[in-house]
Parts: C-alpha cells; sequence; structure tokens
C-alpha cells in the first residue's frame, strides 16, 4: 500500500474516532440531556414517600387557650397517595374532627396546598350554614426546596377570606429527625406553628 494510500485510510479512521467521541454512547447522551427534578416534584416525592404514616404532636404557637388547635393532641395521618395529590388528615383530642385535612395536589399552575373541611360527615350545605370556610389555600413558591415549600394564598383564598389574602403556609418535612411542621403566617406574622413526630412501632 502506497503512502498516500495508507494516509488516507489513517486519515478516514481518525474522522470515525472524532464523531463517535463527539456523540458520546448512547447511554451517556440520554443522561447528559435528562433534567433534573424540580423543588417542587422532589417535595412532592418525599410526601408521597410518606404514605400510611401518622405523626402526632401539638401546637407551639400561639399561646392562646381559646384556638382550637392549641393545648391539644394533634394527630396528622398520611391518608391517600397518588400522581396527583396526597392528602393529609388532621384530627384533634385523640379523634375529634376539626380541620380535616391539608391536600397537597400538583395542578397546572403548579403545587398547590388546598384545605379541605368537608370530613367524612359534613355536606357543602352544613359548611355554609355553619359560616365555616373550605378549600382556601395557595400555590407553592420557588423559595422552597425538596423538604420545604412555602404555599401562598391564591385568589380564591382572598375572595374567600379577604384577611387570608396574605396567608403563607409552610410545610417542612425534617426527615433525618421524622418531624412534620406546619406554618402559618398573615401579613408577615407568625400565625400558628404545629410540630409533629412521627409514630413508630414499639419492638
Amino acid at each position: 500500500m502506497s503512502f498516500m494510500k495508507s494516509s488516507n485510510v489513517l486519515t478516514a479512521l481518525l474522522l470515525v474516532v472524532f464523531m463517535v467521541a463527539a456523540c458520546g454512547s448512547p447511554e451517556q447522551a440520554d443522561y447528559d440531556t435528562t433534567p433534573e427534578m424540580s423543588a417542587h416534584d422532589a417535595f412532592f416525592a418525599n410526601l408521597q414517600d410518606l404514605c400510611g404514616e401518622t405523626f402526632t404532636g401539638q401546637s407551639t404557637y400561639p399561646d392562646n387557650e381559646d384556638h382550637a388547635l392549641v393545648g391539644t393532641v394533634l394527630v396528622t395521618n398520611v391518608s391517600e397517595c397518588n400522581d396527583q395529590f396526597v392528602r393529609i388528615e388532621l384530627l384533634r383530642n385523640g379523634g375529634d374532627y376539626w380541620h380535616g385535612a391539608w391536600v397537597v395536589e400538583r395542578r397546572e399552575e403548579g403545587l398547590h396546598l388546598f384545605h379541605d373541611h368537608l370530613g367524612e360527615v359534613r355536606t357543602m350545605e352544613e359548611l355554609v350554614a355553619n359560616g365555616d370556610s373550605h378549600g382556601y389555600g395557595g400555590f407553592a413558591s420557588d423559595a422552597g426546596s425538596a423538604i420545604q415549600q412555602f404555599f401562598h394564598a391564591d385568589d380564591v383564598t382572598a375572595d374567600m377570606l379577604p384577611e387570608a389574602s396574605t396567608n403563607v403556609w409552610m410545610m417542612e418535612l425534617d426527615l433525618e429527625n421524622d418531624r412534620f411542621i406546619y406554618y402559618l403566617e398573615r401579613h408577615e406574622a407568625p400565625r400558628f406553628r404545629a410540630e409533629l413526630f412521627r409514630l413508630t412501632e414499639e419492638v
């Protein structure tokens, strides 16, 4: 083989090697183009992992005996989970219904917190007759993380409860310490905070 032919073959081989290196393996290409999970999705996934778990504790703010959730045992149970929502039941006094549930939903507009006051026995007509609110909540901002989210009051809440238009609800999952924190502020001031710990089976 002449030097010219050898040079052409070597050039062609180098070109093929360069093209393969530039493209990378299919697995590497797929890995590089896979988007990272958003903070909203990561938080939702962490909530889903708690499905079936029960947390118990009490309020740590305010110090107000007239508040329905102060000075009483609070129990939450992550009762229902699917790809669209996670429902967290809230009971007080070891079983008395009060709040109903916190529902964290994946909506087209973003991650949303919904307060469900219906429970198992009350109807919307009963809620209206008793002057109770139902369905208030808000959308998570971009300030959260995989273990903490801030939900700012939405337009529905502002129309329903004008005084709550500045509400910001915070949920925090302290996974290392099996702790769940629910916090509410209004007008940038604390309004309510509860701290609950996961119940574990005794061996």
